[in-house]
C-alpha cells in the first residue's frame, strides 16, 4: 500500500520548517502519473506535499539524484526550496509558489525571456548529476512496448531508423551539453513573468542542452527563428532535435 498523506504528516516536527503545528492539506495538487502532489496550510505559509510513486524516474536513474540536483537548483534560484527529504525517499516537502503567470504564458514577451534564461543557468550549473544515455532510453522504453505486445505503434516504428540516426548526428556534433530539465512543458513552470520556477526535476540529467530547447519549442510553439536568435543553435540541429523530442514523448505514451 502507498504512503497516505496523513502518515507523511505526522512526521511535521521533523521537517525543520520553523513550524509550531501540524499543517493542514487544502487540495490536491496538479501532478504526473506516479506522483501525488498536496497543497499545504502551515503556520509558516503554504508548503507542497510529494508523495513519490514507482515508475517516474529515468531509466537508471534515482531519488538521490533528483534530490541532489533539486537542492542545487533551488540554491540558485532555479527551482523552489526544497525542505525536507523522507529518508526512504517516500516523500518530500517544499516552498509553495503562486503561480501568476498569464493565460497564455508562451504569447507573453517576459514570460518567455524569463523561460530562456531558467534553462540557460541551468545548463551553466555544475550540479553532481549523472549522464542521461538517450539511446538506452530508447531501447528501454521499446522494450516495454514490445513485452506488452502493443501492436498499434507502426508509425514509431517506422520513425525509430531514422531517429537513431538524429540521434548520433546531434550526439557527435557540437552541440553544448550540460545539465538539462528534459520537460520544460508550460505546466512546469510557476511563479511569475518578473521571477520564474522550474518544478518537477525527475528527468534532470546532463544532457544535451539542445533537446531542453527542442522540447521548449515545441511545448511552448516557439518558431525556429526565435529559438535561434534566443539560444543561437544551430538551425539544422534544431529541426533533427525537434523530432526527436517529439519521437521520445510518443515511445514514453506508449510504454507506459
Amino acid at each position: 500500500m502507498s504512503l497516505q498523506p496523513d502518515n507523511a504528516l505526522d512526521s511535521w516536527r521533523q521537517w525543520g520548517a520553523g513550524l509550531d503545528s501540524r499543517p493542514e492539506i487544502l487540495r490536491v495538487l496538479r501532478g504526473g502519473r506516479s506522483n501525488r502532489s498536496f497543497l499545504l496550510d502551515s503556520d509558516n505559509g503554504k508548503l507542497v506535499l510529494r508523495i513519490n510513486g514507482a515508475g517516474s524516474l529515468l531509466p537508471g536513474s534515482n531519488r538521490g539524484n533528483e534530490i541532489r540536483i533539486w537542492q542545487t537548483v533551488s540554491n540558485q534560484g532555479i527551482a523552489p526550496p526544497l525542505l525536507f527529504v523522507d529518508a526512504q525517499y517516500r516523500y518530500l516537502v517544499s516552498t509553495y509558489i503562486n503561480n501568476d503567470l498569464p493565460a497564455n504564458p508562451q504569447c507573453d514577451p517576459a514570460t518567455l525571456d524569463q523561460a530562456f534564461k531558467l534553462l540557460s543557468t541551468c545548463h551553466q550549473l555544475d550540479a553532481d548529476a549523472p549522464n542521461i544515455d538517450y539511446a538506452a532510453h530508447i531501447e528501454h522504453y521499446w522494450q516495454l512496448i514490445e513485452a506488452s505486445n502493443n501492436t498499434a505503434n507502426q508509425m514509431l516504428l517506422e520513425q525509430r531508423e531514422a531517429m537513431q540516426v538524429a540521434l548520433e548526428s546531434l550526439i557527435s556534433s557540437n552541440t553544448p551539453t550540460g545539465l538539462c530539465h528534459h520537460d520544460p512543458v508550460i505546466e512546469n513552470f510557476v511563479g511569475s513573468p518578473d521571477h520564474l520556477y522550474l518544478i518537477d526535476w525527475e528527468y534532470a540529467a546532463n544532457g544535451l542542452q539542445i533537446m531542453d530547447y527542442a522540447a521548449l519549442a515545441t511545448e511552448w510553439q516557439i518558431d525556429d527563428t526565435t529559438m535561434q536568435a534566443k539560444t543561437g543553435l544551430d538551425r539544422a540541429h534544431l529541426k533533427m532535435a525537434k523530432p526527436l523530442y517529439k519521437y521520445l514523448c510518443s515511445l514514453w505514451q506508449a510504454a507506459t
